[in-house]
């Protein structure tokens, strides 16, 4: 084995565990994400502002990680690693493809797959707690409406536009 081939071994080592802290952070997010669904149910405020305190601490140590995937791309670049200048992420995978395929285990491709899973998750669990919010929010409005006298309904008019009007 040769320098350049023990360095990319390296820097492929690097890269794998960039991306398994990635898909951690990501599980720990997503896992958060459905524990802040069923606290919304619960209607336990307080225990939802410390969701959202942990929630930042989270987010700010997959920042830093993208600080150091950033900077792993930048070390590769300038040791003229590979042929080709890496700009992305996906980048970096396909530049790694040739030594995944000789181990047989694409590793890093795995990881990255298992990283766009988490993350489609967390973008549809988000989705259902913004709309548990919403309806929590057009209730209260109803609510806050109905003590104040001020009861409006919705209809639509012959254009299809909602009109409200009240009593």
């Amino acid at each position: 084995m040769n320098s350049n081939q023990a360095e990319i071994k390296l820097y492929y080592q690097r890269t794998l565990s960039v991306w398994e802290s990635f898909c951690q952070l990501h599980k720990e997010l997503y896992d958060l994400t459905c524990d802040e669904y069923l606290t919304l149910l619960e209607s336990d405020i307080d225990k939802l502002e410390t969701m959202l305190i942990e929630k930042e601490e989270i987010i700010a140590k997959i920042a830093e990680i993208e600080k150091e995937r950033s900077e792993l791309i930048l070390n590769l670049n300038a040791h003229q690693i590979f042929q080709v200048k890496i700009s992305k992420a996906s980048e970096l995978i396909n530049a790694f493809s040739s030594l995944e395929s000789q181990a047989g285990l694409p590793a890093l491709k795995n990881l990255n797959s298992l990283l766009i899973d988490i993350i489609q998750k967390i973008q549809e669990q988000n989705k259902k707690n913004q709309q548990f919010l919403n309806k929590a929010m057009h209730s209260l409005k109803e609510v806050k409406q109905g003590f104040s006298g001020k009861k409006t309904y919705t209809t639509y008019g012959a254009d299809g536009m909602t009109r409200a009007f009240g009593r």
